[in-house]
């Protein structure tokens, strides 16, 4: 599994082959931050925090279609 280090360093050195010691800078902290990010959002779909099916928003929705005609 690649950690932030590893992003982080991957992406420093690509950015510094590109644009010096500025783009490495750039480059590495936009990925770090990036792995977070992308982190959390993985961690928070699979906690299944939603609690109604696909169903049963359906249903509501339909409901909310009847009541306005």
């Amino acid at each position: 599994m690649l950690g932030p280090l590893t992003v982080g360093k991957k992406a420093a050195k690509f950015g510094y082959r590109k644009f010096g010691k500025v783009g490495a800078v750039a480059f590495g902290a936009l990925a770090v931050g990036g792995y977070f990010v992308v982190k959390r959002k993985i961690k928070t779909a699979m906690s299944g925090d939603s609690t109604t099916t696909d169903d049963e928003d359906a249903a509501e929705s339909e409901a909310q279609a009847e009541q306005s005609q």
